[in-house]
């Protein structure tokens, strides 16, 4: 082709499609910097960019469609935002058994629990339903979700980014279950979801499961930890191999049991889930 063809051609693209094609340039080259150079942001400045992104997004009126806030974002489509809860317990009682919430009154943690998407199909028939987060905006709009179902058994636990252990110093007993989905990818580190997964396992009851839904990654670039830019890279902030978390969650003191694999989500319009279910190991 004519080369002077071909700059006219660039000339008549919008500008708004050139900035979005400029900026993915950018967006790749640092990836590659990021996984093969190694550039990384300090974690603790990583862990101070999650607080406030979280904190702006519930304080200050802006879209609460990441914290799966019901009726926001993509979720102005409610069947998605119903559906999302449901096919985590369909995936647990895939996993777990369909009659294990249902044996007894159990005491339920959600860490992370946003706008209450899992919630409000985990929680009928607890005798205690946990929902940890590090906003008040989210806990308020989980625990009007639950009580609009006619529910009493809420309890907000709130702590702050740079703290994920002191929340089991704000329990004082034993959960039967620890849920956590849509989570583990915007934390801030793979070391800071060891933190977690440490504190889950302490407030975890002997024998007690975990249902953890990570981002797995493959070998591709787009699959990998971003590491920088939390505001703009949370969804894909942290990832791990599946071998890689079966070994951390072993050596944080789980035994896993199952494994289930999701290549694809359309409800949320992402991809590369896996969702672990792990019993706390005897005598760990």
């Amino acid at each position: 082709m004519n080369p002077l063809l071909r700059k006219s051609s660039w000339l008549s693209v919008p500008s708004f499609v050139m900035h979005r094609y400029i900026e993915r340039i950018i967006r790749v080259s640092r990836r590659l910097l990021d996984n093969y150079a190694g550039i990384r942001e300090p974690e603790d400045k990583i862990i101070a960019d999650s607080q406030a992104f979280w904190n702006n997004l519930s304080n200050q009126g802006r879209d609460g469609g990441p914290a799966h806030f019901r009726g926001q974002s993509i979720f102005a489509d409610d069947s998605r935002w119903v559906g999302l809860g449901q096919n985590s317990l369909r995936i647990f009682y895939r996993l777990a058994g369909e009659d294990w919430l249902s044996k007894k009154p159990r005491r339920i943690l959600d860490w992370g629990c946003g706008g209450g998407t899992c919630a409000v199909h985990f929680a009928p028939g607890a005798a205690c339903y946990y929902g940890v987060d590090i906003t008040e905006a989210s806990l308020t709009e989980c625990n009007r979700q639950v009580e609009a179902l006619g529910l009493h058994n809420f309890e907000p636990v709130l702590f702050q980014a740079p703290e994920p252990e002191r929340v089991a110093r704000l329990i004082d007993k034993p959960c039967d279950l620890v849920l956590s989905t849509y989570v583990f990818e915007l934390l801030p580190s793979k070391e800071y979801g060891r933190r977690v997964l440490r504190t889950i396992h302490e407030l975890l009851a002997d024998e007690g499961l975990a249902f953890i839904q990570i981002k797995y990654s493959t070998h591709k670039l787009n699959s990998m930890s971003y590491r920088w830019g939390y505001s703009k890279n949370l969804g894909n902030m942290t990832t791990y191999f599946i071998e890689e978390f079966w070994t951390m969650a072993r050596e944080c003191g789980f035994e896993p049991q199952l494994l289930y694999l999701e290549p694809v989500q359309p409800l949320n319009n992402d991809h590369h889930f896996a969702y672990f279910l792990m019993e706390k190991a005897k005598g760990s």
